[in-house]
C-alpha cells in the first residue's frame, strides 16, 4: 500500500500541542474545557469549528489567579477579546521598546505580529480567560516549519503604529457607510464602542470595521436593534463571531450557495442560538436573528478583508469585497434582500419573537 504523503503542518501542530479541541458549530469559550498548555505555561484549549476551514483557528487561555502565560512570539497574527477577569500585557519588541496596557472583561486587542508578548491575571482571587482568533492554519500551512513559525527574528516595528494605540487611543478613517474603520492597538470595551450606520445591510443596523496592529485579519463589529433582523449575506469559510450583547439566533446555509441556486439550499440550513459569549463560524449564506428585548451587537473576526486584501477574502476575490458586501445578489453581490428571501424566514422570525415575549419590527421595516 502507498504511503499517504499528503500533510498539514497545522493538524500536526494540534496534536503536538496535547490541549483539548473544541468542535461543532459553535461553542460557549466561557464554558470550554482548559488544560495545562505547555507552550503558554497557563490553561488552555483550541477551537476549531466545522466552517474555520484553513484560513483561522481560535483558542482559549485562562490565567489562574494571580498567575501570568510564558512569554511567547510568532509569525502569525491574533486579535484577542477578554472573556472574562482583568489584567495587563506587556509586548516588546527585541531592541527593548516595551509596551504595557491594562484589560478587562469585554477589551479587545492585538499582538502585533511576531512581537515578543506575556500576559498577567490583575487579580489574585479570580481566574482571567480570554478568547483569541488567529491566522496560525494559513501561515504554518504555508511554511510548514514551526521553527520559522515561532523563532524567527525579523521585527516588523511598524506594527506598533502610534505611541497610544496601546493605551485606547485612535484613529478614525471615514470611508463611507459599511467601510469606515477604526486604527488602533487596544479597545478598552468593545461592547459599547461607538459605531456608525450602515443602512444597506438593513433594519436600522450599525457597524464599524477595525485596523488592530496593522493586521492582515479583519474585524468588525455590528449592531441591530431589538426584534429585528439583518438581510443574509454569503462568503467562504473564514470568518469567526462572538456575541457582545444580545440573544437570538443565527441561520447558515453550510451548502455555500443561495437557496434558490444549485446548492442543498433551504433545506439544508443550520441554526444557532445565541447569547452573550456564543462563538460561532458561518458559510455560506448566513442570516442574524435579534429575537431578545436588547440590541443585539456581535464581534466577527477573519483572515483578509476591506483594509487589507488578501487573496481568500472570504471568496470574494481580493478588492472585489468592497463593492459585493452590502450590493444584491440580484447585481452581482453578496448580500439577499429582504424581498427575495425565503418567505418562511418572516414566519419563523415571528414565531421565535412571540416564545420570547417580543414583537417582531420586520413587517413595519419591510413595509408589509
Amino acid at each position: 500500500m502507498a504511503v499517504d504523503l499528503h500533510f498539514s503542518a497545522y493538524e500536526q501542530w494540534v496534536e503536538n500541542e496535547g490541549i483539548p479541541v473544541a468542535k461543532g458549530w459553535s461553542v460557549n469559550p466561557v464554558e470550554l474545557q482548559v488544560a495545562p498548555w505547555e507552550r503558554k505555561g497557563a490553561l488552555g484549549s483550541i477551537i476549531h469549528l466545522n466552517a474555520m476551514d484553513d484560513f483561522a483557528d481560535a483558542y482559549v487561555l485562562e490565567l489562574p489567579a494571580g498567575a501570568s502565560s510564558t512569554a511567547d512570539r510568532h509569525l502569525f497574527e491574533e486579535v484577542l477579546y477578554v472573556l472574562k477577569g482583568r489584567g495587563a500585557t506587556s509586548v516588546w519588541l527585541d531592541d527593548g521598546y516595551r509596551q504595557t496596557f491594562e484589560w478587562q472583561e469585554g477589551s479587545l486587542f492585538s499582538i502585533p505580529l511576531n512581537a515578543n508578548y506575556q500576559h498577567f491575571n490583575g487579580s489574585g482571587d479570580e481566574s482571567a480567560r480570554i478568547l483569541a482568533i488567529t491566522g496560525a492554519p494559513f501561515m504554518m500551512n504555508m511554511f510548514h516549519s514551526m521553527d520559522f513559525i515561532y523563532n524567527n527574528p525579523f521585527v516588523f516595528s511598524e506594527r506598533f503604529g502610534d505611541a497610544d494605540f496601546f493605551q485606547g487611543e485612535g484613529k478614525l478613517h471615514p470611508v463611507r457607510p459599511g467601510r469606515t474603520w477604526w486604527e488602533t492597538n487596544f479597545v478598552p470595551d468593545a461592547r459599547n464602542f461607538l459605531l456608525k450606520e450602515w443602512k444597506e445591510r438593513g433594519a436600522g443596523g450599525i457597524n464599524l470595521q477595525f485596523n488592530l496592529a496593522d493586521n492582515n485579519m479583519h474585524t468588525h463589529i455590528s449592531e441591530f436593534p431589538v426584534a429585528t433582523y439583518k438581510k443574509a449575506h454569503g462568503h467562504a469559510a473564514g470568518a469567526q463571531i462572538i456575541i457582545l450583547e444580545g440573544t437570538g439566533f443565527s441561520l447558515v446555509w453550510p451548502d455555500n450557495q443561495y437557496w434558490k441556486g444549485n446548492g442543498g439550499g433551504f433545506d439544508e440550513v443550520v441554526k444557532i442560538d445565541w447569547k452573550p459569549g456564543v462563538f460561532f463560524a458561518p458559510v455560506g449564506y448566513h442570516q442574524h436573528f435579534n429575537t431578545g428585548p436588547t440590541p443585539a451587537r456581535y464581534m466577527a473576526i477573519g483572515f483578509g478583508g476591506p483594509r487589507y486584501f488578501v487573496a481568500t477574502d472570504l471568496g470574494t476575490g481580493g478588492t472585489k469585497i468592497l463593492e459585493v458586501m452590502d450590493k444584491s445578489v440580484k447585481d452581482g453581490g453578496i448580500q439577499i434582500e429582504y424581498e427575495d428571501e425565503d418567505p418562511s424566514i418572516l414566519d419563523w422570525f415571528e414565531a421565535e419573537c412571540t416564545s420570547n415575549g417580543v414583537q417582531s419590527r420586520m413587517r413595519e421595516i419591510m413595509g408589509r
